[in-house]
């Protein structure tokens, strides 16, 4: 049934309107009665070639497009799994365990505390020595 609707098709593209089928044995024969000139088929089939060849031309296209965007999807995830391998670096790098940072805090805080003091003994020390020299020194007689 199928191959008998395909054949219909083609032969309506071609210009063929009636077929008669006979054959010899049971009064069964095939003949065409063309109601184009042959020309007209020509032309048609002309037509059909150029349809044709505008197809393969589009579906070149959609494959050169479909490969382009291929090539351009594995670079991306190429990317992205170097990104994901930076991001679990960059995590590995920074689970650092909260003991060993509480003691560099605290290593840090006592040490500036201690600084700090020092600081502000000699800036008093020194401080208290030039003003004890300014008020000798304007007093003097």
């Amino acid at each position: 049934m199928r191959s008998l609707k395909e054949l219909t098709k083609l032969l309506n593209r071609l210009g063929i309107e009636t077929v008669k089928i006979s054959m010899p044995l049971m009064g069964i024969g095939i003949q065409f009665e063309e109601s184009k000139t042959i020309d007209e088929r020509i032309s048609r089939l002309a037509e059909i070639k150029g349809d044709l060849e505008g197809a393969i031309k589009a579906v070149d296209e959609l494959q050169q497009e479909a490969l382009e965007k291929k090539t351009e999807v594995e670079n991306l995830q190429e990317s992205v799994q170097k990104l994901e391998k930076d991001k679990d670096t960059a995590e590995s790098l920074l689970k650092i365990p909260e003991d060993s940072f509480s003691r560099i805090l605290d290593r840090a805080t006592s040490k500036s505390r201690n600084r700090g003091i020092i600081e502000g003994v000699l800036i008093g020390f020194v401080t208290g020595t030039l003003s004890s020299f300014l008020v000798w020194y304007l007093t003097k007689p």
